[in-house]
């Protein structure tokens, strides 16, 4: 029995803090989220607490950084007529930040397709949102919020 209580208490000490998604420091949390593109396909303007990631012309992930270095909310933009990479930055967005959450998956499925074209879901203490403005393109915000929607009316 002390075997096993030391083996379990040695195993909580392994367990990396800040593992879950939403608790990355920017550098795994970047690691995690590039994954989804080919090498060097995106470029990171790096302005401090702002992260900016250009995925092609027209397509941008914003990321925004808390003093402890986490994503506290991210903002994927698409003005091009119509991207596939504006579509894998939202999924790969919910797939770092909110994949330990079961939901995660059918949020991210949600998020997929053009309709309807203002949406919103609440995974865990994230608020996914979406709009489309007319003039300005496709809007995709996430952020750490209890109250949601925060961006979309």
């Amino acid at each position: 029995m002390k075997k096993l209580l030391l083996c379990l208490f040695l195993l909580l000490l392994a367990v990396p803090v800040g593992a879950e998604g939403g608790e990355l420091v920017w550098k795994e949390f970047e690691a995690r989220w590039m994954k989804a593109f080919a090498p060097g396909s995106v470029t990171v303007q790096d302005q401090g607490q702002v992260k900016i990631c250009t995925l092609e012309e027209g397509v941008t992930a914003t990321f925004f950084l808390n003093t402890d270095d986490l994503v506290e909310r991210a903002v994927v933009v698409n003005t091009a007529a119509s991207s596939a990479r504006y579509f894998a930055g939202i999924a790969q967005t919910i797939k770092v930040l909110a994949g330990q959450y079961p939901q995660a998956e059918a949020v991210s499925a949600a998020f997929a397709t053009v309709q309807p074209a203002t949406l919103w879901r609440v995974v865990g203490n994230f608020c996914f949102e979406r709009t489309q403005d007319s003039d300005a393109g496709w809007f995709f915000y996430a952020s750490r919020s209890e109250q949601c929607p925060t961006e979309v009316r």
